[in-house]
């Protein structure tokens, strides 16, 4: 395979997903129709670093990261760049982008409720600069949407947020590529793995606490675990679909949200199993009179339900179209390589356009 093209990747923000992704680029980098090369970092706790030849930050996953980040500090390329801005700033400046260069940063720092901060000025930023961005953070597409699509489409770069959602099962890319024409009427799903996997493990008489401790030590749930218990996560997740498929200008707060009441769930969930029926936290939305209601909500299912077969840290979303009728997307896990994947897929997507 002749690789003439390369990607200069910025990488704004290290954590579990951005390690896995960095060595999902070195095992898949014979398979991939170009070469990339990570030329900077940047994170909240080791600092900056930026080195133009390119290094193996894939080498991070398994030492001590302020260490190797320390060691990146090359006296040759100036003082490290002190935060994201100046990275992306200074990493522009050296690194043109030109017909055989790509220049793109994948944004995962941590997501925020309040505003989507810092994502969403990290995203605005890149994008002035004449960087492609692809990210798993919800923040951007959750709060700035429109205004991020809209500066990327004029300034001829992508924004492409594929593992925002679904980790690494295709939603966007789908519809995008697979299913032109098609408009969606309205979809529902079961968005966030956490709360999934937490009442899938009181329905089977296991602890509620039990079954979060797994899930951080997975590296699935949330830093803040509010935002998975409280449904926040997945109100985010609802807003981008909405804002995506829908047409609609949502942020996580313009959904109707309610989240576990842990106090009262135990009582819920053996209730609605003498019944027959079991509680998962549903997002949805659809177009009613000119405008798009969304909402999340532990619900019963009946266990016929497509939802209600999704089990332990399985995701997955029904849509409801004009011209196909119902489709079904699900897959039966979650973990952080299926995110990394999403932005592999991303990096992918921008090379064949």
């Amino acid at each position: 395979m002749n690789k003439t093209n390369v990607v200069n990747l910025v990488l704004v923000g290290f954590g579990n997903v951005g390690k896995r992704f960095s060595l999902l680029l070195r095992e898949k980098s014979s398979e991939l129709p170009f070469r990339s090369r990570v030329v900077g970092v940047a994170t909240a706790n080791h600092g900056c670093f930026l080195d133009p030849a390119g290094v193996d930050i894939s080498e991070t996953s398994s030492v001590d990261r302020s260490q190797c980040f320390s060691e990146y500090h090359d006296p040759k390329n100036g003082l490290p760049p002190t935060d994201a801005f100046e990275l992306m700033a200074r990493t522009a400046q050296m690194l043109p982008r030109d017909s055989t260069h790509r220049l793109v940063v994948v944004e995962n720092t941590p997501f925020a409720i309040e505003n989507g901060e810092p994502g969403v000025q990290h995203v605005r930023e890149a994008l002035k600069l004449g960087f492609d961005v692809i990210t798993a953070n919800k923040g951007p597409a959750a709060f700035a949407h429109r205004e991020l699509k809209s500066l990327a489409r004029k300034s001829g770069l992508s924004f492409l947020f594929e593992g925002t959602v679904l980790d690494g099962l295709p939603v966007f890319n789908l519809i995008r590529q697979a299913l032109p024409s098609i408009r969606i009427v309205n979809f529902r799903g079961i968005l966030n793995t956490t709360t999934n996997y937490l009442l899938f493990a009181l329905e089977n008489g296991r602890s509620f606490q039990d079954a979060l401790v797994e899930m951080q030590s997975a590296g699935i749930a949330e830093a803040n675990i509010a935002y998975d218990v409280n449904g926040w996560d997945a109100a985010a997740k609802t807003a981008i679909l909405a804002n995506e498929l829908l047409g609609a200008e949502l942020t996580p707060h313009g959904v109707d949200r309610k989240g576990l009441d842990t106090l009262q769930l135990e009582r819920r969930m053996r209730a609605a199993q003498k019944q027959g029926r079991t509680i998962k936290l549903v997002a949805s939305a659809k177009r009613t009179e000119g405008k798009v209601l969304a909402t999340v909500e532990p619900i019963e299912l009946s266990t016929d339900d497509p939802l209600a077969q999704l089990k332990e840290t399985a995701k997955g979303l029904l849509l409801e179209t004009d011209l196909l009728g119902n489709i079904q997307i699900s897959k039966a896990a979650s973990n952080v390589s299926h995110t990394a994947y999403a932005l592999l897929s991303d990096l992918i997507t921008l090379n064949r356009q």
